[in-house]
């Protein structure tokens, strides 16, 4: 018998290498008790034992997510923000009345009295109609987030309590009724309340997959099915190591005397304690059984999976004084739903109330391991999105972010000429762009900011700080000209734009095994950005000569059929901002052409305000003045220029006004007087700022 235990428990163990050891949150041993805070009574906080009661957990388990405080150097909190608003509110206090008028409703059945039918109708439509509204605006913003799970686990707290205190409002309501059925009561009220529930949330899931031509089956809250199957989830708060608190379950809900069987299993610990000191060959099974050292627990045995049916088979057991065959049974499932109700309830104690406090948002300091609030106040940091059900996305998906695109200019028409030549050169082009790529991503990265879209032959990123991003700018620019000495052949040009506007955020992969969600940005702000970096409004006409000689027109029927045209001044080009290496302007048809970096008013105004930059005098490079400035980041110096250009018609968008920004390099060595304002960047750029002009010798 020994060795045949042992032999599956082996068997099973080797199970342990299937589990993902990629999946998030899983197998870190920091990242797995943030996951399932303790105390635990019966529950093993293991990845194996986590695998036995919930195989697959990292995609049925909703992963809590870091909740930063106001100071966001602080260590983070863990869990699910859920924001408390009108409809949660109400939707407690319309569960608690419904309970309460059914359970009168059971009371008067019992007591074979009329029920009063309408009542519990009424009760029921007014909370189940905000249980609908949340239930659906979780299900149709979900995209994959688990977000029905998680409201489930918010409401499943407010259930639980409600149900807990059952028995005594039956007694309260009628004492001979409450003392004799007060345990009934309570499950028959549940049975009801579950089945109402159940019927409400099939028939949202199954009107939202019809809309949106989903699977009803991946809509559906996994951990309502749980808690289904499960009723301790949805009637205990905590359940103590002695089972004490479930005199109330094993009446109305098993149906047994839970005194005598707690009696035989307190019996039956002792008789293992003494077992396991007096047969070896006993001792040795738990050992493998468990992984302990020499001083076993038999109290912990107890809590093991198969450790009572495996002792029910010793010679010396006595199934009359101990637990019954029968009771075995019992005890085995009991033990499989106590263990999952521990899970379910530590992922319950993660969920995190938050209150709006004007644009604020707080919450109340979690007690460690118990995830008890201690109604101390935490600010929480501006960037904390919580869950809103009473919302229709839940999750706010409207972001205000800075954002950075880059775009090598050409690139297309330049991997066509490079499609032409031998393989050799195409390789070397292919490696060169890669590396730029990853060098540019690893500048991204160094400065903390989020890639949002790979472009090919370019990207967006995003960040929080918009020096930081003009800061990148100048740095990817620097970067692109070093890459041109050394031969990278996509010399044509690179645009760069940088602006602060509205996005959203659209989940556009779903998290799976051993991945993460995936968020694109769609709405004006990507638009705009990518507008900045659309390149010249027109070609050349010298090009577009070029191109037809090339192509084997008679130059005589060329010129003369541009020359109107070169006669009206109608070529849009400036030759003389083009002269420059890297150049911004706006055409006489107000379109802009941007060969450098372009910047919208947005973006300057809230790096005016961002206290980071200080104007330093102004400086006049041929027709052009800009407004010069020192960039400090860590231990980096820059020098940077802007000038505004006007406003410019932007595809799709109204007029925009633009900046140009230029890397102040080549004017760091000539000489001037420092001289500082008063007035902000915006301000300056505006016509405040009193320096005199500069002439620059650089050209």
């Amino acid at each position: 018998m020994t060795h045949l235990y042992l032999g599956i428990r082996r068997a099973a163990d080797s199970c342990y290498h299937w589990f993902p050891h990629d999946s998030p949150d899983m197998l870190d041993k920091n990242s797995f008790h943030r996951l399932f805070p303790g105390p635990f009574n019966f529950f093993r906080a293991s990845a194996f034992e986590l695998q036995q009661i919930i195989p697959n957990p990292e995609t049925l388990l909703p992963i809590p997510q870091r909740i930063f405080l106001e100071q966001e150097e602080a260590t983070p909190l863990h869990g699910f923000p859920v924001l408390i608003s009108p409809l949660t509110e109400g939707l407690e206090q319309a569960l608690a009345f419904y309970v309460r008028v059914e359970e009168a409703r059971q009371i008067a059945t019992l007591s074979r009295r009329p029920g009063n039918k309408k009542a519990v109708d009424e009760a029921w439509n007014r909370y189940g109609t905000l249980l609908e509204t949340a239930t659906e605006n979780a299900v149709r913003s979900s995209f994959g987030r688990k977000l029905p799970s998680i409201f489930w686990l918010y409401h499943s707290a407010a259930v639980a309590r409600c149900f807990k205190d059952s028995p005594r409002r039956a007694m309260r309501h009628d004492l001979t009724v409450g003392k004799a059925h007060g345990d009934l009561i309570k499950y028959r009220t549940f049975e009801r309340y579950l089945d109402r529930v159940l019927t409400l949330t099939f028939d949202v899931v199954h009107r939202v997959a019809e809309e949106a031509e989903e699977d009803e089956r991946g809509l559906f809250p996994d951990l309502l099915v749980r808690m289904r199957d499960n009723v301790l989830s949805l009637t205990e708060n905590r359940v103590a190591r002695d089972l004490s608190g479930l005199d109330s379950y094993f009446r109305g809900h098993l149906r047994i005397d839970g005194k005598d069987f707690r009696h035989r299993l307190s019996l039956l610990e002792s008789w293992s304690e003494e077992r396991l000191h007096r047969d070896e060959s006993l001792g040795t099974a738990a050992r493998n059984l468990v992984g302990q050292g020499p001083d076993l627990s038999a109290q912990a045995l107890i809590g093991e999976s198969g450790w009572v049916r495996f002792l029910s088979q010793h010679p010396a057991y006595n199934s009359r004084a101990l637990l019954s065959h029968q009771q075995v049974e019992i005890w085995e499932s009991l033990l499989y739903k106590l263990k999952e109700f521990e899970i379910l309830a530590a992922l319950r104690r993660l969920v995190i109330p938050v209150n709006a406090v004007g644009a604020r948002l707080s919450c109340e300091a979690p007690k460690p391991s118990s995830g008890a609030h201690l109604g101390r106040p935490l600010m929480l940091s501006d960037s904390t999105r919580p869950l809103d059900f009473s919302t229709s996305w839940v999750i706010n998906p409207l972001v205000r972010r800075f954002g950075l695109i880059y775009d090598i200019t050409d690139f297309s028409s330049i991997v066509s000429v490079l499609g032409r030549s031998g393989s050799e050169d195409q390789d070397q082009s292919y490696r060169s762009i890669f590396r730029f790529q990853r060098r540019v991503n690893q500048m991204a990265r160094e400065h903390r900011l989020q890639l949002e879209k790979y472009l090919g032959d370019g990207a967006l990123y995003s960040g929080r700080h918009p020096h930081i991003l003009l800061f990148m700018a100048i740095q990817v620019q620097r970067y692109y000209k070093r890459a041109l000495n050394e031969g990278f052949p996509f010399d044509r040009g690179m645009r760069i734009g940088l602006n602060h506007g509205e996005y959203r955020l659209l989940p556009i992969e779903e998290g799976g095994r051993g991945k993460t969600h995936r968020y694109e940005f769609f709405g004006h702000g990507i638009v705009e950005l990518s507008r900045l970096a659309t390149g010249k409004a027109t070609r050349e006409i010298d090009d577009i000569k070029t191109l037809l000689l090339g192509l084997g027109y008679p130059q005589g029927e060329v010129e003369r059929f541009f020359a109107p045209l070169e006669r009206q001044n109608v070529d849009l080009v400036d030759k003389k901002e083009e002269a420059r290496q890297f150049y911004c302007y706006i055409d006489k048809h107000g379109a802009l052409v941007n060969e450098g970096i372009a910047a919208t008013r947005q973006f300057i105004s809230e790096l005016s305000s961002s206290g980071m930059v200080h104007p330093l005098y102004r400086l006049r490079e041929d027709r052009r003045e800009y407004l010069v400035f020192r960039l400090e980041l860590g231990n980096q110096e820059l020098l940077v220029g802007i000038r505004e250009l006007g406003n410019a018609n932007l595809k799709g968008l109204e007029k925009a006004l633009l900046y140009e920004v230029v890397d102040g390099e080549p004017w760091k060595d000539l000489p001037r007087q420092e001289e500082r304002t008063a007035g902000s960047l915006l301000d300056s750029l505006e016509g405040g700022f009193g320096a005199p002009l500069r002439p620059s010798k650089v050209t």
